[in-house]
Order: C-alpha cells, then structure tokens, then sequence
C-alpha cells in the first residue's frame, strides 16, 4: 500500500501537469502565429492581408472572371485610346497633312521624334505620380488631356505648333505604358499577365483597324463639303473618342482591389491574397532611396530596340509599293486584324511553354525574312501583293513589345524601385523610337533601302541582348535555389509579399523567363 501510495502522483503533481501541457499548447499557438506573422508596408494591402487564406480553383476562376468583366475592358479601352490618339498622324500623313502644313524633309520624322521626346521626359515624373496617385483617376485625367490636345491639333493648319502639340502629347501619354502595368501587376498573378498584357496591347491592332477606316471615310468626302479637311475631321474624331473613353475609365476603373467599392469586402481580401505569389505587393506611396540606389546598379534591363514601322506603315503602303491612298487606308485594317492576331500567338506561346524570352527570339525570325524581302524585291505591279505580306509579317515586332514590358513587369519588385524601372524601360523605348523615326531620311524614301539594313542590325543586337538576358535571371534564380538548399536562406511561403522588399532582398522571389 505504501509502494502504490509512493507511486501515485499527488494533486500538485497533477496540477503542474496540466499546467505545463497548457504552457506547451500555448508555446505551439504562439509559435505557429509568428509563422505566420508578416508585416505589411504597402499602403493599400494595409487590414486586407490574410497568409492563412486558402483560395480553391473556384473562387480563383470567381475572382478572375470578376476582375475580366470590371478591370481588364478599362485597360483595353486606355489602350486603344494611345493606339488612335499617337496613330492618328500615321493615317493622316497620306490624306494631305504634310502638304496642309508645310511639312518638308524630315519635318514628319520629327513630329514623331517629338512624340518620343514627350514621352521621356515625361517618364520619371509620370511614374512617381503613379506610386502616389491613385491609378484609376491617374488614367483617367491623362485620357482626356490627350483627347483635348488632338483636338487642339485637329485645328491646326501650321507645322509648328504641331509639333508643340505632339510634344505635348508625348508627355500626356506617358502615363499609360507604367500604369497598365502597375494595375495588372495588382490585380493578376504573374503567371496571367501574359494574356492580360497581351490582350490590352492588342488594342492597338484594333486602333488601327478603326483609324484605317476612318481615313478612308474621311478621304472620300470632297474638298469644300466641310470646312475641316480630311485629316482634320479624323483628328477631331478621334479626340471626342478619347475625352469619352477617359469619362467611362474614371467611372470604371478601381485604383486598386482595396479601393474597389464595386467588390464586397471579403472579395478584398481574396483579391490581395490572390496575387501574394507575385511577391510584388500592391501599392506603397513611400519613397525608398535604397530601393532606387539598387534599380540604378541593378543590370538587369530590357527594352525595345526596334521601332519606326508602325509611324511610317501608312507612307510605305502608299509610296514604296503603290498602292492608292484609298487602298492604303484600308489595307491598314487587315494590317491590324493580323497584329491582333500575332500578339494572342504571342501570348499563348508564351505561356503555354512559360518561356517569354525564348517566343521573343522566335518573333525576330519573321522580322528579319520580311526585311530581306523588302530589300531584295524591286516594287512592281506583279510584286507589291508579295511585299505587302513581307511587311505584314514584320509586324512581328509588334506581338514583342508586350513580352518586353512583362520581362520588367514580373521581374521587378519593391515599388520605388519599380519605379525607376518601368522608367527606364519606357524611356529607352522613347529614345529608340526617337531615333528610329530619324532613321527614316526624307532622301531614302520610298524604299527606305538603308533604313532596312540599319533595322537588320538592330535585330541582330536585340537577339544578343535577349541571350544575356536570359542566362543572367537563370543565373540569378540558381544561385537563390543553391542557397535555399544549403540552408543560408530561409524561404517563408510569400510572407514578405505585402513588406515591400526588391526582388533581390525577398528569398521567396523567382525571375521568370
């Protein structure tokens, strides 16, 4: 008896005991909340973060499918937008705009340099204001100034203050590139932003299906019928359309998914989590200088080398192979049903082999085959059918610029460093279509023969920076994986997703190719 007495455990013992498997229950909660304890800089995302969140294939189709009816049609009409209203000289420098206004030489290769030279200078201003300003106003106000500046240039009967104008304009349209980007950045994941890029930028074959058919319109109404000529109503036309397009998309257009009132609040949340694997966050109006300092020495750039082609279609088409002016203009619509239709291959080459860099170099193969037939066909009425389908198939060009921007787009985190980013990216693209437009020497039309031998080389170097670029995120994404697997960083499952670190600083980011 004394034996089991001596055994049994007396009421202090039983009481410490529970009290330590309590202590050791508690110690497990506590531990299990730090996992999954984060901290959330970014503004926006600010009481709409939840890493315990599990959303199924149902609510993310849900989701999305909610997104594509509201987000995506505001970002196709923005673009379409750009597309007519920077287009529009295109079109009308074959319905007598340059002899209207006195434009000799390289005066029309400047008012498209002087688009260009708009859009640089206005880039690094433009992308601050889209990390303070809320995106959906932002679009909005920027559509109706370049509605209101085209109508002001609709007017105009001198060269110069056109080219003002076009300067002006180039500042205004600043804007849209970084913005599209930064929303799908906020509403889509990664692995979406092809199709969504893609689908918006395809406006711009739309744009010119819809300029195509207006300038043919417009040719045929005989002088003296109106008071404004041709080329004028087109501008005008086109104006009213964009001042609208910017009504509907500031009605529209969420600033962010936390802002949206037309989603309920726990959508909110479904939403912010649906896009936690970006590890790109939503929106931190916060300057941060080390962020800067980085995207500065960050070597990791990509841009547009190619440009020129789409501001010169309407001459060529006219000029180089001898079509009439009312066969050019409509000649640019099919032009613009088979851009629609490179950039969705495009899109689906991309992501059905989740391979970006890799469709880009496939893109340059049709760009250099049409160049070579351009230059070796003499132009004749036998063979002006066969080099219109040569340019078609360079507009190959085209169907990359969207690859270009989501190579910058996913592979750039931290928001001030996105800014001088995507900053950079579109000013390089200014600067090449500045340059590329001058390529296009008054001396050298119609044929353009030297311009085609310069563009061959920028093919050539475009494939050399593809390369590199390629080998240095797999570079990158490999040196971050033997760390992982050595044990020196500790990834988390995306919980620094909301904390606003560059995509150097946070150990869960991959670069995607």
């Amino acid at each position: 008896m004394s034996i089991e007495l001596a055994q049994a455990p007396s009421l202090c013992q039983v009481e410490a005991a529970s009290k330590d498997e309590e202590k050791a229950v508690i110690d497990q909660t506590e531990h299990a909340a730090d996992k999954l304890h984060e901290v959330v800089v970014d503004k926006d995302a600010a009481g709409y973060t939840d890493p315990t969140v599990e959303i199924d294939d149902a609510d993310n189709k849900r989701l999305r499918r909610m997104i594509n009816l509201r987000v995506l049609p505001c970002m196709c009409a923005c673009y379409l937008a750009q597309a007519l209203d920077k287009g529009a000289i295109s079109t009308a420098s074959i319905m007598g705009l340059q002899k209207d206004t006195g434009m000799v030489g390289q005066d029309y290769a400047w008012a498209t340099t002087a688009f260009n030279i708009g859009v640089i200078v206005g880039q690094f201003p433009s992308n601050r204001a889209i990390q303070i300003l809320p995106l959906g106003k932002l679009m909005s106000g920027a559509l109706i100034l370049w509605g209101i500046i085209l109508l002001i240039m609709g007017l105009m009967d001198n060269y110069k203050p056109i080219l003002a104008l076009r300067l002006l304009l180039g500042l205004g349209e600043s804007v849209v590139g970084p913005v599209l980007l930064a929303t799908s950045v906020m509403w889509y994941r990664r692995t979406e932003q092809i199709f969504v890029v893609n689908t918006y930028i395809s406006s711009y074959g739309f744009g010119s299906i819809i300029s195509g058919l207006l300038g043919w319109g417009f040719y045929q109404v005989q002088p003296g019928q109106v008071r404004l000529k041709a080329w004028q109503m087109l501008f005008v036309i086109i104006a009213a359309l964009s001042i609208v397009l910017g009504v509907v998309v500031g009605i529209f257009l969420p600033d962010s998914p936390p802002r949206a009132k037309c989603f309920s609040e726990r959508d909110k949340v479904l939403m912010v989590e649906r896009v936690r694997s970006n590890d790109q966050g939503i929106k931190n109006p916060k300057w941060n200088w080390a962020q800067f300092r980085e995207g500065v020495t960050d070597i990791y750039v990509c841009t547009l080398v190619v440009g020129g082609l789409g501001t010169f279609q309407g001459l060529l088409i006219n000029q180089a192979f001898g079509f009439s002016v009312s066969d050019a203009q409509l000649l640019q619509m099919p032009l613009g049903n088979f851009q629609v239709l490179l950039y969705m291959s495009s899109a689906w080459l991309a992501h059905r082999y989740m391979q970006s860099i890799y469709t880009l170099l496939a893109m340059c193969i049709p760009n250099i085959v049409g160049t070579i037939v351009l230059l070796t066909v003499t132009p004749s009425q036998s063979t002006r059918g066969g080099l219109l389908v040569a340019f078609y198939i360079m507009q190959s060009y085209q169907a990359q610029t969207p690859l270009y921007y989501q190579l910058c787009s996913r592979n750039v985190a931290g928001h001030t460093k996105r800014v001088f980013a995507y900053a950079a990216v579109f000013t390089a693209n200014g600067v090449g279509n500045a340059i590329s437009s001058q390529l296009f020497q008054a001396q050298w039309a119609p044929r353009y023969m030297p311009t085609l031998y310069i563009h061959l080389g920028l093919y050539a170097a475009m494939i050399v920076m593809l390369l590199s670029t390629r080998l240095l995120l797999v570079t990158r994404n490999r040196t971050r994986d033997a760390r992982r697997d050595s044990g020196e960083v500790v990834e988390t499952s995306h919980l620094h997703a909301f904390e606003d670190l560059t995509d150097k600083q946070n150990p869960d980011f991959r670069y995607m190719l």
